[in-house]
């Protein structure tokens, strides 16, 4: 995860376990309005555990929409050579910011492909440029 989403995170999980502390010590102190506290503590206790796991979910599940890694130019045009899987994608949609040699970070969808079709990745926007790849910065 991004380190802002981890932050966001942080805050949600950090603002229910005050709550949940500050009910369970209304409880144990007889304060409050006569309701049951530990029933209201265990419930905003579940409530913000549920709210953590489907924030976690939601930026796990969005995560997969970016590729990291340098291009190259390939038998039919632009590819990226993935940093994390070493796979090639080639290079469909808003390429004119990739350049080869470059190692980028780009937003956008992967594309399905049939049987031997080279796997595709339509790019929508260059979200990070890192400047020239190791392999290129080592050959000049």
């Amino acid at each position: 995860m991004k380190r802002m989403h981890l932050i966001v995170l942080a805050k949600v999980v950090a603002c229910g376990l005050f709550v949940t502390a500050t009910l369970s010590a209304k409880a144990q102190t007889g304060a409050g309005c006569g309701c049951n506290t530990e029933v209201d503590a265990i419930a905003v206790g579940i409530g913000v555990g549920g709210a953590a796991l489907g924030i976690g979910v939601y930026y796990a599940i969005h995560h997969g929409h970016s590729l990291n890694g340098c291009v190259v130019t390939g038998p039919n045009g632009l590819e990226l050579q993935n940093q994390r899987d070493q796979q090639a994608y080639a290079l469909i949609g808003e390429t004119a910011a990739a350049k080869p040699g470059e190692h980028i970070r780009i937003s956008g969808k992967k594309q399905k492909t049939n049987g031997g079709a080279p796997r595709q990745f339509l790019m929508e926007k260059l979200s990070k440029d890192f400047g020239l790849c190791a392999a290129a910065s080592r050959a000049r």
